[in-house]
Parts: C-alpha cells; sequence; structure tokens
C-alpha cells in the first residue's frame, strides 16, 4: 500500500462511481468509509441491468468484491447521508473526515409535468427496472399493463422494458415515441437485439417516412437507422409472445387523457420538425396536434439527483464552481453554491450526481477516477495528519438505532442467498426487502457462531 499521510475519505453512494473512486483513492493509499443508502452495493449495477445480462452482472460484482475488501476501504450500507438522512455531511467533517465525494447517482424520475401523469396506467421506466430487479421498496409493486403501450423515450432503458413486456407472453403492441427523429434514436445494436424479433418494420417505415421531410441529411440517417434495426434483426430469436414493437418519431406529448374509471385511454402530441444548428440538432413544435390511444404509458425519459440532500442543484444535476482549482481533462468536480454552502470546498461529485443519466458503467468509471484525483488534489492542499485512522474518525459519528451493514455483513447475506437458490433449484435468490436481508445477515451471523 501506498504510504500517505491524508486525512480518511467519505465517499458516499456505493453505486459504480462510487465504488470505483473509492479504488482510485484506496490505491493511492487513501483510506475511505463508502457510505451507501441500500444494504447492497452496486447501485444501477446490481438493480437497474436486466436480469439476463448475467455474464455482465457477474463481472462487475467480481469486480465491487475486490473494491470492498481493500485493506483501507470500510463499507457502511444501510445508512443515508445529507440534510434529512441518518448522518449530515457537517457531521462527517466534523468527525475527521478530510474531505467528500457525493456519488450518489440520480435518484429520482424526471416527469414532464404533464396533464394526466397521476392517472393509473402510468409509470415512469425506472419504477418498473427496479421492480424486475427486486429493488427495495420497488419489488412487491403491482404493475397493471395494458394492451395498448406507449413508451415516451427512445433509449437502451426503453428497450429494457419492452423486453420485460415480452417476457410478460401477454398480446400487446407497444409503441416508442421519439420528439426527434430515427436519426437521434439513443439505444444500441446489443441492447435491441432481445426485442428486435418482434419489430413491427411495416409500421416503423412508415414512420420514418412521416418523419423524412423534417430531417436534413435524411438519407444517411435513415440508412444508420435501418442498419441498426438490420444487425440486430440478424441476432434476434423470434417473437412468440404476441408482442409488436413499433415506434413513431417527431412527437412530443402535450397530455394523457382519461377514462372514467381514471385510466389512461390517450396521449395527445404535437407533431414536431427538426432544426439544425452547426452538429446538434432539436425539435421544434409546429402546433399540429394528434391523439393516440394508450392504456398504459411509460415514461423513458432519465432521471435527477435528489434535492434534498442538502447541495445545490440545476438542470437535475448538482452544481459545479465554473472556476475549479483542480479541473481535470477541463472538467469541475467541485461543489459550488456561493449563497448556502459556508464549506464546499471539501465536497466533490462525480458519475450521475454531476452529470444525471450520462453514460454506462465504463463512463461512470472513468468520471469516478477523474473525480477521484480532482480530490486528491484538494488534499494535497491540507495540514498533512498521519494519526487519523478510518476506524477512529468512524467511532466519532452519531450512533444509530438501526443496523448498519458492514463488508462482513455482505458476505454473510451473500452466502445466505446462495443457499437459498440452492436449495430452490435456482441459477439465482435475490431478498427484494431490506427486512429479509437484515434477517438473513443475523440468521447467517448466528449459524456461524
Amino acid at each position: 500500500m501506498i504510504e500517505n499521510n491524508h486525512k480518511p475519505v467519505a465517499v458516499i453512494g456505493a453505486g459504480p462511481a462510487g465504488l470505483y473512486a473509492a479504488q482510485y483513492l484506496a490505491r493511492q493509499g487513501v483510506e475511505v468509509a463508502l457510505f451507501n443508502r441500500d444494504i447492497k452495493p452496486g447501485g444501477l449495477a446490481e438493480y437497474g441491468i436486466f436480469p439476463d445480462k448475467v455474464k455482465m452482472r457477474t463481472g462487475l460484482m467480481a469486480q465491487f468484491e475486490r473494491i470492498l475488501a481493500m485493506p483501507n476501504v470500510r463499507y457502511r450500507g444501510n445508512v443515508t447521508i445529507g440534510q434529512s438522512g441518518d448522518i449530515s455531511l457537517d457531521q462527517l467533517r466534523q468527525a475527521g473526515f478530510g474531505a467528500m465525494m457525493v456519488t450518489t447517482g440520480a435518484q429520482q424520475n424526471n416527469w414532464l409535468g404533464l396533464p394526466g401523469e397521476d392517472l393509473q396506467g402510468v409509470y415512469h421506466a425506472n419504477d418498473i427496472v427496479f421492480h424486475y430487479n427486486r429493488l427495495p421498496a420497488y419489488a412487491d409493486q403491482q404493475l397493471d399493463f395494458g394492451r395498448q403501450v406507449a413508451v415516451i423515450g427512445v433509449g437502451n432503458v426503453m428497450l429494457d422494458v419492452v423486453n420485460y413486456l415480452k417476457g410478460h407472453h401477454t398480446p400487446c403492441t407497444v409503441t416508442a415515441y421519439a420528439r426527434r427523429g430515427p436519426g437521434e434514436v439513443k439505444f444500441d445494436q446489443q441492447t435491441l437485439e432481445p426485442v428486435a424479433g418482434c419489430l413491427d418494420l411495416e409500421a416503423i417505415g412508415e414512420a420514418v417516412k412521416e418523419a423524412y421531410p423534417s430531417m436534413a441529411s435524411a438519407g444517411d440517417a435513415v440508412r444508420k437507422f435501418y442498419a441498426l434495426l438490420v444487425g440486430a434483426r440478424e441476432k434476434s430469436a423470434e417473437c412468440d409472445t404476441g408482442l409488436t414493437f413499433r415506434m413513431r418519431f417527431l412527437m412530443s406529448p402535450l397530455r394523457l387523457i382519461g377514462d372514467e374509471s381514471g385510466r389512461v385511454k390517450a396521449i395527445q402530441f404535437e407533431i414536431n420538425h427538426l432544426v439544425h444548428e452547426g452538429e446538434a440538432v432539436f425539435s421544434r413544435g409546429t402546433g399540429r396536434l394528434e391523439t393516440v390511444a394508450a392504456d398504459t404509458v411509460i415514461f423513458s425519459i432519465g432521471s435527477r439527483v435528489n434535492p434534498d440532500f442538502g447541495l445545490p442543484v440545476a438542470q437535475g444535476n448538482y452544481v459545479t464552481t465554473p472556476e475549479p482549482h483542480f479541473p481535470i481533462d477541463g472538467i469541475s468536480y467541485e461543489v459550488y453554491n456561493p449563497d448556502l454552502c459556508a464549506r464546499c470546498e471539501d465536497i466533490f461529485v462525480s458519475g450521475w450526481a454531476r452529470l444525471a443519466s450520462e453514460g454506462i458503467v465504463g463512463l461512470a468509471r472513468k468520471d469516478a477516477e477523474r473525480g477521484a484525483r480532482a480530490l486528491l488534489g484538494y488534499l494535497d492542499t491540507l495540514q498533512p495528519d498521519a494519526t487519523t485512522s478510518i476506524d477512529a474518525v468512524l467511532t466519532r459519528l452519531p450512533r444509530l438505532d438501526k443496523k448498519v451493514v458492514d463488508f462482513a455483513d455482505l458476505t454473510v447475506l451473500s452466502e445466505e442467498e446462495g443457499r437459498i437458490a440452492a436449495q430452490q433449484g435456482l441459477p439465482a435468490f435475490k431478498f427484494s426487502s431490506n427486512a429479509d436481508m437484515l434477517d438473513a445477515i443475523e440468521r447467517g451471523l448466528a449459524r456461524k457462531l
């Protein structure tokens, strides 16, 4: 281990960004406490990856386990940090942490604020993703899907939702709506492949023709879009569940319309046209309206940070200073608010906390490591302190009236879930409530006595 005289650091959030930030800091000899709201680490790697991506999930979890096992990393799960959490940022600072890295991700759903969003049959894609991944508080929610499903958004999460609906073996038509054209879809071929056999190519072709007059360089955009569809179809299985998958373009929802029972029955859209400004493409409304039937509406439009955490927020992200002292690759990771933060210089952000809904695990790792480099630059300006250990700092934090989960507890929990999976003949088993996980930890620990 590299010797250093830095004070311990608190990393808040144990998704990919938090784990990789902790790893980078620990490799530089810094002692790190990794705080997590959930009992299990991993964030969206644990609760956001589609279940059939077993190899990806297994590989990530093996990496995360190695990070948590590092001798200068301490895991503290089932602990919320923030203004209204179990422990405040000031209490972390007072306990002796030299700096804090916030990697809490984008924890709140984006909504458009449309009339009718509170109707029955209206969901956010994250609610569905967290449901099938068994995130506590979502695992047991009741989802009621109809036969005419509209998904607002055309990214990879939209495709995961379609894949989930496909697995329900209930005949339905799913239409994904984009406010821009087919050249601006945000999904990749690999994520499309599991549902590509369900594509209604004739209907999609008609939708492309509708959008064509508004598209600059339409030929190139259309060719790339169809190449994406064809590439996915070549590797897809037949769609035998009765699901039909369509897409529409240049449509922005204006309001959701309900029936007499309070369930959504239709969406009113405004038809857009595309405006090109340099390399950027924007959608602009034309004033023309279209109403389409839908008995289920799913918004797949990303997430934003939690404004109750206690840090300044703008445009769904925590605010960073435009003039950083420790810029990395021209990016600021330093929290900034001249009005509300009396002491912001020791707080850094990375991952989706810095830029919500941006990128995948690989990009989250890169951003986390850049943020850790910025934080190290700040630590180097502090008075050297080789006397304050991470364990001593942790003892100064407020005692909580609940179980705080450490790495040894996670090991026991994993063994308990593995034991149940073996008993039931399942490839994997996952507890779906915090209470069940904590009970399993206690049973496992008792079994070891």
